[in-house]
């Protein structure tokens, strides 16, 4: 019996279930009732008494420490938001550029205050030139780290952060830290991302700065690269990991014959860059791991994997049992769990199934074999997990594993290998970096490839696609129970599982190809509407804020989940974020044919080039709406309005009109009272079955005046959490008063109406 696994696996489900299900108000409840439970266990013999003992001390362990951690560490740090203060602390990390702002984290230093780690907002640029160890004094505005926008997060507190601020003023360095010395890692770390850029370029330096260190800046930036490597499912190969230390370890093993001596470089050289790659969970269960069976030996102890895998896992929820929520670690020990668990299984079918051919060399086979058996066994496992915090599933995934791992370990020892030699010698490091780009461009373009085929990638957009995926586990789970003794056969599991997904992929297509819709995607405080009819598919706006992801990926989620590749007209009513900050987002994933502007948008929010820009590239058309032009995409009908305002922004914007059949539809954008009076004024508008609130619910949009003129039906208020009290009550009451039925994405997230023969 595993006792340190039981114990492990109690305290993490306590600790689950603290963290997403009960309030903090029964923490401590809950950690008595196992409490007392364990003393009528001991009342049970042998082995299941000491199981029940373990299980129940170890499960009220974990309520009892998820409540006095909160309670020691999150409280004393969440009481500082709402103040502004000067305040003295230690830069812990170089900045991260976001674009228009940087995020930098520091750890309070200032007498009466806790020692709190804080991620620190700067839109002033004065931080990004400080480096870990720099003490400074500044003035910083606080709030909670536990919600954002609104909506509660543990983004933060996985990492144990539980209060965010923002810097108002310019930072005063007041020199460097008494142990500064110890931030060498970061130091080095980021050395090798500016030596990285200065012999790798373009696509290639994005995936290298990722490889190497883990730095993903260059991977968001580059919208195309980063969908190839997400939908391929290969994300994992630059999030830096066990895979990587396991290259480090045995680039080390081959280079030092002496194993003393592999050992004495190798655990510190592990530890270095861990902390170099941020020592995000992932990272440190493999740090933990190659330790524990580097010294198993030394210490004549048997190295056994769960046991060791348990070990890790107490260890960093005890340091920090909030960390329960990271999605770093949830997948780390997901694919752990399912390689111990499943891969060796796997692996003995496909040696039953593919037999080894007699007088010929058997390495390819092999080769094959172990990366199937070990990719498969992580993704099942951590294929549950993915879907739901990022809404996907490659499904290429074992594919491009396939196609691409037996590269990686070329890649980053020879990236490395270039960096130093760049620092010494720069025409040897060129040539090394030459070499090694030839790696990574075949990677990039397995990745373009695969993530490019049709399906490659399903979406949870459609909740359709979470119901299969709980009826495929279902499936193999009956079918391994059904096996008995006999050996497990998975093609029937497997030709079940894929006829399903097929019939729902051809059922959904059918479906949104064989009627007309209208969608008010919920992309937080912005405004994306999607108009369906056949197999024709129209945008009007793709912007919005207050959500952690990015609008054109959530409407392209949306789009894709449903069937569509292709977006007819994109038809943008004015360049505000809220309305168009996902455009370039979307065009790297989708086919746009005509992007509609206004003529002469001001760029106030600097969209504009960004948008330009994306349409060149992904060669879609662009229309400049300066007068009053209709357009047809299959049944769909347009009318776009010249602007009519000349005021701001908002009033200058594109009105639209949009029909099928005999069902209209008013999209106002922005504009307020006086442009809307001009639109009643100078045209002849029909009665409307839909109205789109203007300025997501302002009281200077959607006057009486309009829906006087419009007698809509229906409204839909495209809305998020906001700072400006949207949608306001005035505006609910006129809408109220015309006896209208209301729909608002704030409370009822995406919002579809299906429109009928009828209209």
């Amino acid at each position: 019996m595993r006792k340190l696994v039981n114990a492990a696996m109690a305290y993490t489900a306590a600790l689950v279930i603290a963290h997403y299900v009960l309030p903090h108000g029964w923490l401590l409840i809950c950690a008595a009732v196992p409490a007392a439970l364990s003393l009528p266990a001991l009342a049970l013999r042998g082995n299941l008494r000491v199981r029940a003992m373990i299980l129940l001390l170890s499960s009220a362990v974990g309520f009892l420490w998820y409540w006095g951690y909160g309670a020691a560490f999150a409280a004393p740090a969440e009481e500082l938001a709402g103040q502004t203060r000067y305040v003295t602390a230690r830069v812990t990390d170089y900045g991260a550029d976001k674009g228009n702002y940087s995020v930098v984290y520091v750890r309070l230093e200032e007498a009466n205050l806790p020692r709190a780690k804080v991620a620190v907002y700067d839109f002033y640029g004065h931080m990004p030139q400080l480096s870990p160890g720099d003490m400074i004094r500044a003035e910083l505005s606080f709030s909670t780290a536990s919600e954002s926008y609104g909506e509660v997060t543990d983004v933060y507190s996985s990492r144990g952060i539980f209060v965010r601020a923002s810097l108002e003023s310019k930072p005063e360095n007041l020199g460097r830290a008494a142990f500064s010395f110890l931030y060498f890692p970061k130091v080095i770390a980021e050395w090798v991302r500016e030596a990285t850029g200065a012999v790798f370029s373009g696509e290639t330096r994005a995936y290298m700065e990722a490889l190497l260190i883990g730095s993903n800046g260059g991977l968001y930036q580059d919208r195309p690269l980063y969908n190839a490597i997400t939908g391929s499912g290969i994300l994992h190969t630059v999030a830096v990991s066990g895979m990587h230390l396991a290259y480090l370890w045995g680039f080390l093993s081959l280079i030092l014959t002496n194993k003393r001596m592999v050992m004495t470089l190798g655990i510190p050289a592990v530890w270095v860059f861990a902390v170099m790659a941020g020592f995000t969970p992932s990272v440190a269960r493999a740090a933990f791991t190659l330790t524990m069976a580097a010294v198993a030996p030394l210490l004549r102890r048997e190295n056994d994997a769960p046991t060791a895998l348990s070990a890790i896992l107490l260890i960093l929820l005890l340091e920090n049992p909030f960390a329960v929520g990271s999605i770093s670690l949830q997948l780390s020990f997901s694919a752990m769990a399912g390689i111990l668990l499943l891969s060796g299984r796997i692996n003995s079918w496909l040696n039953s199934v593919w037999k080894r051919p007699e007088n010929k060399p058997a390495v390819i086979r092999r080769f094959i074999i172990a990366s199937l058996s070990s990719t498969l066994g992580a993704i099942i496992l951590t294929t549950p997990v993915g879907a739901l915090h990022f809404g996907a599933v490659s499904l290429v995934s074992p594919l491009t594993n396939l196609l691409v791992l037996w590269v990686i370990p070329f890649s980053f020892i020879g990236g490395y290998a270039a960096v130093f030699l760049g620092a010494v010698l720069p025409p040897l490091g060129m040539a090394a970096a030459w070499l090694v780009s030839i790696s990574v461009k075949y990677i990039i373009f397995v990745a373009k490839l695969l993530s490019s085929l049709p399906f490659a990638v399903i979406y949870t957009a459609n909740s359709l696609t979470g119901w299969w995926l709980i009826f495929s586990y279902a499936v193999f789970l009956y079918a391994w129970w059904r096996k008995g003794k006999a050996r497990f056969r998975p093609l029937v599991p497997i030709s079940v599982s894929v006829t399903a997904l097929a019939v729902l992929l051809a059922a959904t297509a059918v479906y949104y190809n064989s009627g007309a819709f209208v969608t008010a995607i919920d992309v937080g405080q912005g405004q994306c509407l999607a108009v369906f009819q056949g197999c024709n598919t129209v945008l009007i706006d793709c912007g919005g804020g207050g959500k952690w992801r990015n609008a054109g990926d959530t409407a392209a989620d949306y789009l894709i989940a449903r069937g569509r590749t292709r977006v007819d007209m994109l038809v943008l009513t004015h360049l505000h974020a809220d309305h168009a900050n996902g455009v370039s987002a979307l065009m790297s994933r989708m086919d746009v044919r005509y992007l509609a502007l206004p003529a002469d948008a001001e760029d106030e929010d600097g969209l504009v080039g960004e948008i330009i820009s994306a349409a060149l590239r992904s060669g879609t058309e662009i229309m400049y709406v300066s007068e009053d032009t209709d357009a047809a995409v299959g049944g769909i009908s347009l009318r776009l309005y010249e602007p009519l305002g000349a005021g701001d922004l908002n009033e200058r914007g594109i009105i639209v009109i949009a029909s099928v059949g005999d069902y209209d539809m008013l999209v106002t954008g922005d504009v307020n009272v006086a442009v809307e009076r001009l639109l009643v004024d100078s045209a002849a508008l029909p009665d409307f079955e839909l109205l789109v609130a203007g300025h997501h619910g302002s009281k200077y949009a959607t006057s009486y005046e309009l829906l006087d003129a419009v007698r809509a039906e229906t409204a839909i208020i495209s809305v998020g959490y906001n700072n400006y009290g949207h949608p306001t009550r005035e505006a609910l009451w006129r809408l109220s008063a015309y006896g209208m039925t209301v729909f608002r994405t704030d409370q009822m997230g995406t919002v579809t109406l299906r429109i009928d023969k009828n209209g």
